[in-house]
């Protein structure tokens, strides 16, 4: 695995070769807090109750396996994780069968980070701090520099009617995802919402990446597109 570009703010991660298994004794060490998740940043609405709101406040609403890495070294292999969104937590449990009530949440670490399938996600400290950090998922990761991606949600909460002629409208979670640069000093450089904004962010080499994506039809305000001009931009 190649190492997560984050000097300031994340170890420099080898991965083991060993096979740590997951057991109910690690399930309550220290790495993984009771499950106290659902008290906190719920926006006042049940999540159980996915009939109240439209969208989700997860990235993805179902749990799916993946594995949990500190210090590089495999700390649980093959378990169920969910990343809420809105709370900015991992919510880890053995199996994806087990009641969400069997649930933890995963200790935030910068040592620590998670892979969901093939989606790697670190946690990155502010200012050295645990609080106001936050979670990112790795998109690509270069030679000179890294796009990551911050999952965030737009919520608007529940609107009761107003009359006998209006209906009440659910809470919405609408997907409001931002991408950072992230240089090898672990520099962070938000990308705008603009599409000529975002080839500002390029500096000196904006008008050769201006000249690529017009050549290649590229859409800066899409993933897929982003990707594709960040990677070349590594090259340059």
């Amino acid at each position: 695995m190649k190492k997560i570009i984050l000097t300031l703010t994340i170890c420099v991660l080898t991965l083991n070769t060993a096979i740590a298994q997951f057991d109910a004794a690690m399930f309550v060490s220290d790495a993984f807090l009771l499950d106290t998740y659902i008290k906190r940043q719920n926006k006042g609405i049940n999540f159980k109750d996915t009939k109240s709101y439209k969208g989700t406040p997860y990235n993805n609403p179902n749990y799916l396996l993946g594995n949990i890495y500190k210090e590089g070294k495999l700390l649980a292999n093959n378990i169920a994780i969910r990343y809420n969104a809105i709370a900015d937590e991992m919510e880890v449990k053995q199996n994806p069968s087990d009641s969400d009530d069997d649930a933890r949440v995963l200790t935030k670490s910068q040592d620590i980070y998670v892979k969901i399938i093939d989606a790697i996600y670190v946690f990155v400290p502010y200012q050295g701090g645990i609080e106001k950090g936050g979670y990112f998922q790795v998109i690509f990761e270069g030679n000179n520099i890294a796009l990551y991606k911050k999952h965030v949600k737009d919520f608007s909460p529940e609107k009761k009617a107003t009359s006998s002629i209006t209906k009440t409208l659910p809470a919405v979670f609408k997907d409001k995802p931002v991408f950072y640069l992230v240089t090898k000093k672990g520099t962070f450089y938000q990308m705008p919402k603009s599409k000529a904004k975002k080839l500002k962010v390029f500096g000196e080499k904006q008008n050769k990446m201006k000249d690529f994506t017009k050549q290649n039809s590229l859409d800066l305000n899409k993933e897929q597109d982003l990707l594709t001009a960040i990677k070349y931009y590594d090259t340059l």
